[in-house]
């Protein structure tokens, strides 16, 4: 875990520096500066690039890490794994493209007869160059992670849009730039994340474009392309059961303004899933390296611990925004438009924790040779959540989209757990698990209820969810429910107080 723990800290405060210039974004630039539709169709044609950008990879972006062991070689560049990479992206975006071109008119059409059309039909065909930088741009990150690098590709993946967009939503207000430039700012911010990526392997010493065919065997060969067959599905299947397919479907069942106030809530909720999403990318490859080695027992390790560390967190990242959540939408300008997603934050804040629960069981199947159970996990909740969109969406609107995705993590992640346990005899859970759930209702569900203290919005909202955090994170401090929480706790007051004494 000491790799995990420090590439993971680092990871948590490049990310929540990123956190606290989003939230800045969200809560006062975005409602000030965009209407609800131009947010609405910002984020549809960026998130439906990001869905098929996954598409590109054509199952291989897993395999990225999963291979990388077998072709690991410095003396031989890798036997030119990343050029190998970078021509399947190059050939699953071709076949997108052709698509494109055979399905242009019928795609347009449909949109035609919506409501905000004109801005549907200016601003789909941005989708195909957000494709690509994005799928480029992913590509080099993951490839660094190979070499625990997950640091400086965070601080072009979190840093870079969330000041570009909102310096172009400004000169927008501002009338400096038409809403048309304010896309073309955004390819450009997605372009600069593609070279600042790609220039970071070099820096690393790792962007090799030969390529060695004759490294792949053909039992290799085999696995991998097996491997990419199920990933491409399972990849695809991933992105059709998480909120990025409700971001989608709201925009394209919905508008564009019920998408704009869907995207504000997506954006809040997701503080919770940081440290998530900080765990799993540095976890990823020691996963490989230990699985391939056999080693189940620290696998078993990192299961619990991660589990338990991302729960802590969750929950308290939970209930510090909920039970201030009144005073949170009072605060943001025009903040009576953006209300309705209010539910919409609880509920897929829950389902965030819920995935933060079960750990890092996604990647411990996808590297493991049950890596074909994630497919059919995947293709399941896949269905689940397109069926509970297409018939939530209509009847409740956007709180319909956020319950879908809710019920499609449950299901997902309830099954994976079966699955390890069943196989590996893994389980995430301890007692600690159990005591942090209860501590987080203790205190969380009352303090929820009461009205803020003075009637001063902003000292409620602190006084509120300091309070929360004050008695949530003593209780699991004094009871020792995580020796790593605890042990970093401890650490940084050593060194504020070595640091005091100088």
């Amino acid at each position: 875990m000491g790799i995990i723990k420090r590439q993971g800290i680092k990871q948590t405060i490049v990310t929540y520096a990123g956190v606290v210039i989003g939230m800045l974004n969200v809560l006062f630039i975005y409602p000030a500066f965009l209407e609800r539709s131009e947010i609405g169709v910002l984020s549809w044609v960026r998130e439906t690039a990001a869905m098929l950008g996954v598409f590109v990879f054509l199952g291989s972006s897993e395999g990225i890490i999963r291979f990388f062991p077998y072709f690991k070689d410095e003396e031989r560049k890798h036997n030119g794994y990343l050029a190998l990479n970078m021509l399947i992206v190059a050939a699953g975006f071709t076949i997108l493209s052709v698509g494109w071109l055979f399905f242009k008119e019928e795609i347009l059409h449909f949109f035609s007869k919506k409501d905000e059309a004109e801005l549907y039909l200016q601003y789909v065909p941005y989708i195909l160059p957000f494709t690509f930088l994005i799928a480029y741009g992913n590509l080099f990150t993951m490839y660094s992670y190979n070499f625990h690098r997950i640091v400086v590709p965070s601080i072009f993946n979190e840093i870079y849009p969330k000041v570009g967009l909102p310096l172009l939503a400004l000169g927008y207000y501002f009338d400096f730039l038409s809403f048309e430039h304010v896309f073309w700012g955004m390819l450009l911010v997605h372009a600069l994340i593609t070279l600042s990526n790609m220039l970071y392997v070099r820096h690393l010493g790792q962007l090799h474009f030969n390529i060695d065919l004759s490294f792949l065997k053909r039992p290799l060969l085999k696995e991998m392309a097996n491997f990419s067959l199920y990933g491409f599905l399972g990849s695809m299947g991933s992105r059709l059961s998480s909120e990025f397919i409700s971001i989608f479907m709201v925009g394209t069942m919905s508008t564009l303004t019920n998408s704009g106030v869907f995207y504000i809530a997506y954006l809040i909720s997701n503080v919770i899933d940081v440290p998530r999403k900080a765990i799993a990318k540095i976890a990823a490859p020691l996963l490989a390296e230990k699985i391939k080695e056999g080693n189940w027992e620290e696998v078993q390790e990192i299961y619990q611990k991660t589990s338990l560390n991302q729960l802590i967190i969750g929950l308290g990242l939970l209930l510090a925004v909920w039970v201030s959540i009144d005073e949170l939408f009072h605060i943001m300008p025009n903040g009576e438009l953006y209300e309705a997603g209010k539910m919409v934050i609880l509920i897929l804040g829950i389902g965030r924790v819920v995935d933060m629960v079960t750990g890092v069981n996604s990647g411990i199947i996808s590297f493991s040779k049950y890596f074909r159970w994630n497919f059919y996990f995947i293709l399941f909740t896949a269905v689940v959540n397109i069926a509970g969109n297409f018939i939530l969406i209509p009847r409740f609107e956007i709180l319909g989209a956020a319950l879908a995705v809710l019920l499609s993590l449950v299901l997902f992640n309830a099954a994976k757990c079966l699955l390890l346990y069943w196989k590996l005899r893994m389980n995430p859970f301890t007692p600690a698990t159990f005591y942090s759930i209860f501590f987080a209702a203790l205190f969380g569900v009352p303090i929820s209820l009461l009205p803020g203290p003075t009637g001063w919005v902003l000292i409620d909202l602190a006084i509120k969810s300091g309070a929360f955090l004050a008695l949530y994170g003593g209780a699991v401090l004094f009871f020792r429910l995580s020796p790593d929480i605890n042990s970093l706790v401890e650490n940084a007051l050593h060194r504020f107080k070595s640091y005091i004494g100088k």
